[in-house]
């Protein structure tokens, strides 16, 4: 394989991972026009890569370390994660600093904020309940768990758990 420096490293993932979406998947096309397709980097190696990436938890980027590991040894593996942290701190950086010089125009927004995000709730429920042609027992029935949620702020697992098992035992009832 045709050596690769860790500069070239940091740098290639540091601007894919600026200017890519997806979480780690906007730069595989990257890497493989770059490293791969080249023979600068073996399929088997790559696809090992991501396959562990896959299969771990955490962020999709971690599959970049590995593939700095087999082109640079662990300079490369550092160079890729300095790449991918660099973007994320400072641009964590811009969005903490700004959302703290507007902290004032947000407090005067917020009470009225919620008015808005439960009018488009209502609206998206509504999209979604109209094509339904629910009946109006189903309409009441609605009405009454909504006002039950909210008046004794009813957990939202225990409002999904009751749902399906009460779906559950209305389809062995009429089936």
């Amino acid at each position: 394989m045709d050596g690769v420096g860790v500069l070239e490293i940091f740098l290639l993932v540091l601007v894919s991972a600026l200017f890519s979406f997806g979480g780690g998947n906007g730069q595989i096309p990257l890497i493989q026009g770059r490293w791969v397709e080249p023979g600068r980097l073996a399929p088997e190696l790559f696809s090992f890569s991501l396959a562990v990436t896959y299969l771990a938890p955490g962020p999709r980027a971690g599959f970049l370390a590995g593939v700095g590991y087999y082109l640079a040894g662990l300079p490369g593996a550092g160079a890729a994660v300095l790449g991918i942290l660099v973007p994320t701190v400072l641009g964590a950086g811009a969005v903490s600093a700004a959302l703290h010089r507007m902290q004032r125009i947000l407090r005067r927004i917020k009470p009225s904020s919620g008015y808005v995000i439960a009018g488009l709730i209502a609206a998206a429920a509504w999209g979604i309940a109209a094509p339904l042609e629910l009946l109006p027992a189903e309409l009441l029935a609605v009405t009454v768990v909504a006002v039950v949620i909210a008046r004794w702020d009813v957990d939202p697992l225990k409002v999904v758990l009751a749902a399906l098992s009460l779906g559950l035992l209305w389809s062995l009832l009429v089936t």
